[in-house]
């Protein structure tokens, strides 16, 4: 059976050099996706490039951890710091957001104004999706549903990834990385529950891709890995992230911290040989929207 690629850059509108390189990877390489920072310095060029952009799917990557709010911190005082920017902490971020009234007050409010920034861009919504995945979190969920029913979202990010695959092809073990994301496919799996019981948002079916990949190796998306990762897409339909044009840089020697170097994420989306390998998977490839219509397609009588 034909089967569906997404190739999403989250953080878009980060900075310049993010946006940059979104725009690259998108008109020379094999990126077909991008989901949008709201509150960051680049946002409005990220919009700009968007329109010039129009087969480029963006989403809404709502931020509400480590990075910048949208809203001032007086108006947010128990959701962020001094500098406007949420906690690093993911596991502080997370018991805080279970268990304080008001900062689940505040972050209503934080994640209405994200959602309502996207909207008066004008783009299209491609989708909606999470920085770091906290979207799956629980309290962030169940806000985040509410604001995707209210803005006829319904192609929704629900992070799946194989582990087992995954360890074979890195020849590794387990890690830190590995903990976190196992705990984030217990909210996943919980989440989709929610969603097959839901059935719609914003009067739409819901859309979620059958598999989403990226978070096991996420900052060191290398092509000879990307390469070993579409040979065992376990979906009909299946999303791959990368974050082009961040730096990722600090595990390497200081005598490898070149700007070549820093973004191996970048050179794999340039990489030819990631591109013959969709092409002899026979990979059809798009944004949320078009993945979308070819599952359609594919029920169709």
């Amino acid at each position: 059976m034909t089967r569906f690629l997404i190739v999403n850059a989250d953080d878009f509108g980060w900075t310049a050099r993010v946006n940059a390189a979104v725009r690259l990877a998108h008109q020379q390489g094999v990126l077909t996706s991008a989901s949008l920072m709201v509150a960051e310095d680049g946002w409005r060029e990220a919009v700009e490039i968007a329109r010039r952009n129009p087969a480029l799917g963006v989403g809404l990557h709502v931020a509400v951890t480590f990075d910048k709010a949208l809203l001032p911190r007086a108006d947010i005082p128990h959701l962020v710091g001094p500098d406007g920017k949420f906690g690093a902490d993911p596991l502080r971020n997370g018991l805080r957001y279970a268990f304080s009234k008001a900062t689940q007050a505040e972050l209503a409010r934080e994640m209405a104004a994200q959602f309502a920034r996207f909207a008066e861009t004008g783009l299209p919504w491609s989708h909606a999706d999470g920085h770091q995945h906290f979207h799956m979190h629980p309290v962030v969920w169940r806000l985040f549903l509410d604001l995707c029913d209210r803005y006829g979202v319904h192609r929704l990010r629900l992070p799946r990834e194989e582990l087992r695959p995954h360890l074979r092809a890195k020849g590794d073990g387990p890690n830190l990385v590995t903990l976190a994301t196992l705990i984030l496919g217990v909210f996943a799996r919980r989440n989709g529950r929610e969603l097959q019981a839901r059935k719609t948002l914003g009067g739409q079916p819901i859309f979620v891709c059958d598999r989403v990949y990226g978070q096991y190796q996420s900052g060191h998306m290398t092509a000879p890995y990307v390469v070993s990762l579409l040979d065992r897409l376990a979906g009909v339909t299946n999303e791959v992230y990368f974050h082009p044009g961040t730096d990722h840089a600090r595990a390497l020697p200081p005598d490898q911290q070149t700007e070549t170097a820093r973004d191996v994420e970048m050179r794999a989306l340039l990489d030819p040989g990631v591109r013959a390998k969709i092409e002899s998977l026979a990979l059809q490839t798009g944004n949320y929207a078009a993945c979308e219509r070819f599952l359609q397609t594919l029920a169709r009588p």
